[in-house]
């Protein structure tokens, strides 16, 4: 992430999340948005020098498409405005996709974090994000959510039963697998590549 443009980033995610805090908007599914919107890939890749020139109101229409909102009448939640630069200065730190980071600390769980954390730096929510991120990996995580075990994984695709258990683990770096692996593994657990490879960088196939 370019951090020159940290205060816009964080202005278009704040919009982005009072919109949906007012609307009663899922959150998981905002994560999703969020997670496959071209704005915050972007932001991720750091794909270029200048910001996204994207408006908030032009930000909003594409993710809430079916939604008549009138962005002038959405408040700043103080919630969302730290949420949002918090969920950025992660982002930032880390190079991860929002989806990881969302898999960690998810939308409602970081309006939790808001009374403990507010007045502190940032710099401590981030130490927080990296003590979870070291506790389990990405596919753990995701097994947990899944009605998938690793066993039957492995024989659906065929694969070493004890590789997955060490890619689980981390003892084995999954971008090391072969790049059908990881794309299958990706597609059944609907999420990105990157995500699942715990990184923000593309994986060539």
């Amino acid at each position: 992430m370019n951090n020159l443009y940290i205060e816009e980033y964080t202005n278009n995610l704040e919009r982005v999340l009072s919109t949906s805090y007012i609307t009663k908007y899922s959150t998981s599914a905002l994560e999703k948005l969020i997670s496959y919107s071209s704005y915050f890939q972007d932001i991720e890749e750091d794909a270029a020098y200048f910001a996204p020139l994207v408006s908030d109101v032009s930000l909003i229409k594409t993710l809430f498409p079916f939604k008549k909102i009138e962005l002038l009448a959405v408040p700043t939640y103080k919630e969302c405005l730290w949420a949002a630069e918090a969920y950025l200065r992660i982002q930032g730190d880390t190079g991860l996709t929002f989806e990881c980071i969302f898999l960690y600390i998810p939308i409602k769980k970081m309006y939790e974090y808001y009374p403990i954390y507010h007045e502190m730096d940032f710099s401590h929510i981030i130490k927080e994000f990296n003590r979870l991120f070291k506790e389990k990996s990405v596919l753990a995580i995701l097994i947990e959510r899944n009605p998938y075990s690793l066993k039957s994984l492995a024989k659906d695709y065929g694969v070493s039963y004890d590789m997955l258990c060490s890619i689980k683990q981390r003892r084995r770096d999954i971008k090391k697998a072969s790049a059908e692996i990881v794309i299958n593994l990706a597609h059944l657990l609907d999420v990105r590549i990157e995500t699942l490879a715990e990184t923000s960088f593309k994986i060539k196939i």
